[in-house]
């Protein structure tokens, strides 16, 4: 805990420099944002400027049309929307051309991240957030969420507790597009294992092996609808606990997302559209009063029905 007082601050702050020309919320049609250093890319999306823009444009695209097709409309016509796991902010970045920075939330339980994208794209909304719920958000105050390599890296105990907050914070019809490790990532893994056998010593591919070092077992639980999770932690914010690889099966998420009243509508496999599997959901609506009064008739005893 700091000693400093408040007022210990008028002094210094008075004499600081002042600013000469105030920042202007990002609009990419008249100025276009500094990309971070190629290695910090690198760290977190596994690519670097063309190509990690590539992936980005394709993810945010296929979320816009499936917006349109499912939603109220695409994520140009919504209100708020939310970037879960932005990192530095390149699917932000490809979300501004649709959705103006102050309707776009940046979120990442990455502080430096988040003063990131405040610092290259002034007027977006960047909130850290802790591993787990709750956000600051409202309840039913958001209208899309997006969230690409985020839940393909979420233990099952973190992953179902943002299933929920998504639930709470979206707006009833209000839509989802995730990306998901699917059943083609034991393939990698097998290879890893074939690699190590041969004597490799790649860090990246030993860590599929001492994540899963039973493929078969693995596979398994994944054709049983269970989520096949191996901790690796990625750095001091993403601790062990809740961050490595993550394996979910449809029947995995549609359970888990299903008890938060969101639906999967579109399960697109992997190696369609990138290397992970998309998946497009929407928040049930509300049925009409008369649906919502028998339904809670039907869970009544006989003696509790009311005429």
């Amino acid at each position: 805990m700091s000693d400093m007082h408040p007022a210990d601050l008028i002094d210094p702050l008075a004499g600081s420099p002042t600013i000469e020309v105030l920042p202007e919320p990002i609009e990419l049609v008249r100025q276009l944002p500094p990309n971070p250093p190629e290695a910090l890319q690198m760290k977190f999306v596994g690519s670097a400027y063309r190509a990690a823009y590539v992936e980005a444009a394709n993810f945010v695209q296929a979320a816009d049309e499936y917006a349109a097709k499912h939603g109220r409309g695409g994520l140009a016509t919504l209100g708020r929307v939310v970037d879960f796991g932005s990192g530095w902010g390149r699917i932000t970045r490809m979300l501004l051309a649709l959705v103006p920075a102050q309707r776009l939330y940046a979120l990442d339980v990455d502080q430096g991240m988040t003063a990131l994208v405040n610092t290259t794209l002034p007027g977006v909304n960047a909130i850290t957030v802790g591993p787990e719920p709750p956000t600051v958000l409202g309840d039913s105050s958001v209208d899309a969420i997006v969230a690409f390599s985020v839940f393909s890296h979420l233990a099952g105990h973190a992953h179902a507790t943002w299933a929920a907050e998504f639930g709470r914070i979206l707006s009833p019809g209000g839509v989802v597009a995730l990306t998901v490790l699917d059943d083609s990532f034991f393939d990698q893994v097998a290879a890893a294992h074939a690699a190590a056998a041969a004597g490799s010593t790649d860090p990246f591919a030993e860590s599929f092996t001492t994540g899963f070092p039973d493929v078969s077992a693995s596979r398994a639980g994944y054709k049983a609808g269970q989520l096949q999770y191996a901790s690796t932690g990625g750095g001091e914010m993403r601790t062990g606990d809740y961050y490595g690889w993550a394996v979910a099966p449809r029947a995995y998420v549609e359970r888990v997302w299903g008890e938060s009243g969101i639906r999967v509508l579109e399960w697109v496999p992997s190696g369609v559209l990138f290397n992970q599997a998309m998946v497009f959901l929407r928040k049930d609506e509300p049925g009409p009063p008369g649906e919502a009064r028998r339904s809670l008739r039907s869970i009544l005893r006989p003696s509790d029905h009311r005429p």
